[in-house]
């Protein structure tokens, strides 16, 4: 069984975990994550196709199709030189620490039932980690008794390949 510092220690790995995820989520570059993208609807029935809304020089919108939907746009925003990410890196911080720091499990479970079944075996709404103690997990101390990769034995840095009698390539 472990103790409540584990199970502490294993909610700010989680968190910090999930932050980054969603930080990887919202700033690769695809149509639906870029600021100037938006839904135009085709019709009354709620189909809608995006369309790439930068204005030009002549401050007209380019009205570009970029839609996830359709093949090949993905490729195109991944390369597009125009592409802004939806939200700021701190803004998408703060929203996750609001949601995080608000401690109702009912809600943090909608996203992130790992987190919430940690804090419900803690049982205490003070146990969440602050933006701090998840932020420091981002920058962990370096371990002293690990040596500079130019210290380790040269078969360490050049990586151990199976010897040919055991089917490797030696």
């Amino acid at each position: 069984m472990r103790t409540q510092a584990q199970i502490r220690h294993q909610l700010k790995q989680v968190t910090f975990r999930h932050l980054q995820k969603r930080l990887r989520k919202l700033f690769k570059q695809r149509p639906t994550t870029c600021q100037h993208n938006r839904e135009v609807p085709l019709d009354e029935d709620g189909s809608y196709v995006r369309l790439c809304g930068v204005l030009s020089p002549d401050g007209v919108p380019r009205d570009l199709l970029c839609d996830p939907r359709i093949a090949g746009c993905n490729d195109v925003a991944r390369e597009c030189p125009l592409w802004e990410p939806l939200q700021t890196k701190d803004q998408v911080k703060a929203e996750f620490h609001a949601v995080v720091q608000s401690g109702d499990r009912g809600i943090i479970a909608a996203d992130f039932p790992d987190i919430a079944a940690l804090m419900w075996v803690l049982d205490d709404p003070n146990d969440v980690p602050s933006e701090d103690e998840i932020e420091a997990l981002a920058d962990p101390p370096a371990h002293p008794s690990t040596p500079p990769a130019s210290e380790l034995p040269r078969v360490l840095r050049a990586g151990w390949r199976w010897p040919k009698f055991l089917g490797g390539r030696g």
